[in-house]
C-alpha cells in the first residue's frame, strides 16, 4: 500500500515538471520573439512568473537554515558556474573580451544585477543569470516572512498583508533603476511565491473542478492581455500592477492544469519532463547561446535561428546530464562496494 503511495505522489509531481519544461522552453523563444509581438506577450506574461510560483509550491519547511542551505545549492552555485562558464567564453571566444571581460564578470558575479544601473555603474546585468540571485533572496525573505508568522493569530492576514505591501515597495523601487542581487524584483515576486504556496495548501491542482477553474482563468488571462496587462519581470514591465501580477497567477496556475492534461500523452510529457527535470542546466546553457553565439550573422530567418537555438541549448543539456548521470552512477557503485 505504502509503494503505491509513493508512485502516486511521484506521478503527481511529473505535471510540474512539464510545467518547468513548457516555461524554460518559452523562454527561449521569448528570446527570438520578444515583445511586442504577440507571442512575445503571451510568453513573458507566464514563463517567469511560473518558476517562481512552481518555487513557493514546494517550499513546505519553513527553517530559515534548511531553506539558506538548499537556496544556496540549489540557486548560488549554479549562478557561479553559470559565471565561470562566461569567463571561460570570455577567453575562448572570437567575440570574448579576454582577461578584462573575466575582470567585468567577478564584478557582475557580486552586483547581481538584471540589467545595467545607472545608480550602480562598475556593474553590468548577467542576462539570464539575473533569475538565480533574484529567486534566492526571494526565497530567504519568503521563508523569514512564513517562519516568524507561521504560529501568529491570524497570520494568513498578516501574510497577505505582508507580501503586497512588499511588492508594492519592490514596484515603487524600480524608480532607483535595477538593484543588487535583483532585489526589486526579488520583492514583486514574492507575491508568486506565496502564491504557489497557497496552491499546495489549498490542494487545488488535485481539486476535482481544477479544470473549470482553469478554463476560466484562461479567459481572464486572454482579457487581460488583450488589455495590455502582462508582466516582464526583467525590464520592470508591469502595467496596472496588481492587475499585472494577476495575470501572472492565473497564467501560470493555467499553464500547470495544462501540464496535467499533458502528462497523458505519450512521449510528448516525456520530452517536457526532462526539460523540467534539467531547466537550470538548459537556463545556464542558453545563456551561454545568447551572450556568445552569434546565430544572427550567419542565418536571417527567425524561424531557422530559433531552430538553432533550440537544438545547440538541449543537446549540449543533454550531453552534460548524461554526464552527470554517469557521474552519480559511479558514485553510487562506489559507495555500495
Amino acid at each position: 500500500m505504502e509503494k503505491k503511495n509513493n508512485i502516486k505522489s511521484a506521478s503527481r509531481l511529473d505535471y510540474m515538471d512539464i510545467a518547468k519544461g513548457i516555461a524554460i522552453l518559452a523562454v527561449i523563444v521569448g528570446h527570438v520573439y520578444a515583445p511586442p509581438t504577440v507571442i512575445g506577450k503571451v510568453i513573458f506574461s507566464f514563463h517567469m512568473p511560473l518558476f517562481f510560483v512552481v518555487s513557493g509550491y514546494f517550499i513546505k519547511d519553513y527553517s530559515i537554515k534548511k531553506n539558506f542551505i538548499s537556496s544556496c545549492r540549489g540557486l548560488l552555485i549554479p549562478y557561479v558556474i553559470g559565471t565561470l562558464i562566461e569567463m571561460v567564453a570570455e577567453l575562448c571566444m572570437p567575440n570574448g573580451h579576454g582577461f578584462v571581460g573575466v575582470r567585468q564578470l567577478f564584478l557582475d558575479l557580486i552586483g547581481g544585477m538584471c540589467k545595467d544601473s545607472y545608480l550602480f555603474p562598475i556593474f553590468n546585468g548577467t542576462w539570464m543569470l539575473w533569475f538565480l540571485p533574484s529567486l534566492f533572496v526571494a526565497r530567504i525573505l519568503f521563508v523569514l516572512i512564513m517562519h516568524f508568522t507561521e504560529k501568529l493569530n491570524h497570520g494568513w492576514a498578516i501574510r497577505m498583508v505582508s507580501f503586497s505591501v512588499l511588492s508594492a515597495i519592490g514596484m515603487l523601487a524600480c524608480v532607483y533603476g535595477h538593484l543588487p542581487w535583483g532585489l526589486e524584483i526579488a520583492l514583486v515576486t514574492l507575491a508568486f511565491l506565496y502564491c504557489g504556496n497557497l496552491l499546495n495548501k489549498h490542494a487545488l491542482f488535485a481539486n476535482k473542478f481544477r479544470f473549470l477553474i482553469a478554463g476560466i482563468c484562461l479567459l481572464i488571462w486572454v482579457v487581460l492581455l488583450c488589455f495590455g496587462f502582462y508582466i516582464e519581470l526583467a525590464v520592470h514591465y508591469w502595467p496596472g500592477f496588481y492587475l499585472a501580477l494577476l495575470e501572472g497567477m492565473i497564467a501560470s496556475f493555467t499553464v500547470i492544469i495544462f501540464s496535467q492534461l499533458l502528462d497523458k500523452v505519450r512521449f510528448v510529457n516525456n520530452a517536457f519532463k526532462w526539460m523540467g527535470k534539467n531547466s537550470l542546466i538548459i537556463l545556464l546553457i542558453h545563456n551561454f547561446d545568447m551572450r556568445y553565439v552569434t546565430w544572427g550573422k550567419i542565418i536571417s530567418n527567425d524561424i531557422i535561428i530559433l531552430l538553432c537555438r533550440v537544438s545547440f541549448t538541449l543537446c549540449v543539456t543533454g550531453i552534460i546530464s548524461l554526464l552527470l548521470y554517469c557521474l552519480k552512477r559511479k558514485k553510487q557503485k562506489r559507495f555500495c562496494v
